[in-house]
């Protein structure tokens, strides 16, 4: 990819790459049309309001080791991972979680929430993994509520900082991976030696297929999420990109985490058609929001 190459790309292509939710009015995989009457298929396996209450009650009611199997099945997926069992002033926060509001966008979401230790609010960046569930990419953001917000004036910045980190990836750079990356508390003189290193893999991606694009799946004015699938080395890898609107309107990369590639996603669309073949979608577990017309398998 050439610097600057998805600032000309910035209209979501949910068509394209079938990634995220695949709109009901698209056609795809050799259909004449008839994809125009079927639901679209979500990214996920779960509803990302359903996915975080249940993390949120983990996390209030786990106290014992033994009963840590499903909070580490969230860690191992997750950037951002919990002890288990919690310490106790985080369950005591998470007593009182509350979700304001939630949205997805492709393969990443965003929850605005409040607990007892955010109570003026804050937010969660949630990826999907690729084994379709819900990973957490950042917890506890302390940002102005964002969903229902405009992504018209952040796009650019987006995309601009998106064209920065990968830039700095494939020529390994590491100054200029500082600059474009949110490390929060993190060591600044530690930063070359992990996270930055942490991305030989996914540079020497981009160097074997130079053709790979980012590709813009939404966003609020907060946050914005990409895609990135590259086809070579075999087997191909796609990453979702999460990127931050931060203070002074500065735009920083967030988390670049593995997701289902667009060929997985193809195959999931094609087995919830076979079920309704055989009988209608049932057996599919539909979004909880009553205004989403998503059917999760």
């Amino acid at each position: 990819m050439v610097g600057g190459t998805i600032r000309r790309r910035l209209v979501v292509s949910v068509c394209a790459l079938a990634l995220g939710p695949v709109a009901a009015a698209c056609g795809s995989d050799g259909d004449d049309g008839t994809a125009k009457s079927e639901p679209r298929i979500a990214a996920a396996s779960e509803p990302e309001d359903v996915f975080i209450e249940r993390m949120a009650k983990l996390l209030e009611t786990t106290s014992a080791k033994k009963d840590c199997a499903q909070l580490e099945e969230i860690n191992v997926r997750s950037f951002t991972r919990f002890p288990c069992p919690p310490a106790k002033d985080l369950r005591k926060s998470m007593a009182s979680f509350e979700v304001v509001d939630t949205e997805d966008y492709g393969t990443g979401a965003v929850i605005d929430y409040k607990s007892g230790k955010a109570e003026d609010g804050a937010a969660i960046v949630l990826f999907v993994a690729p084994d379709r569930n819900w990973g957490i990419g950042r917890f506890g953001l302390i940002t102005e509520p964002s969903i229902g917000t405009s992504d018209e004036e952040s796009r650019s910045g987006y995309a601009e900082a998106v064209d920065k980190y990968l830039d700095a990836v494939r020529d390994r750079d590491c100054a200029a991976f500082k600059e474009v990356t949110f490390h929060a508390d993190a060591d600044q003189a530690e930063i070359c030696e992990t996270s930055f290193a942490g991305t030989e893999d996914l540079a020497k991606r981009l160097k074997a297929d130079p053709s790979a694009e980012p590709i813009y799946q939404g966003g609020n004015r907060t946050y914005g999420f990409f895609t990135l699938e590259t086809s070579k080395p075999v087997p191909p890898e796609n990453s979702t990109i999460s990127v931050i609107r931060a203070a002074g309107d500065s735009y920083l990369i967030l988390d670049v985490a593995p997701s289902p590639t667009a060929d997985e996603q193809r195959r999931v669309r094609q087995q919830l058609r076979e079920q309704q073949r055989k009988g209608g979608p049932s057996s599919m577990e539909p979004s909880s929001k009553p205004s989403d017309p998503a059917v999760r398998q």
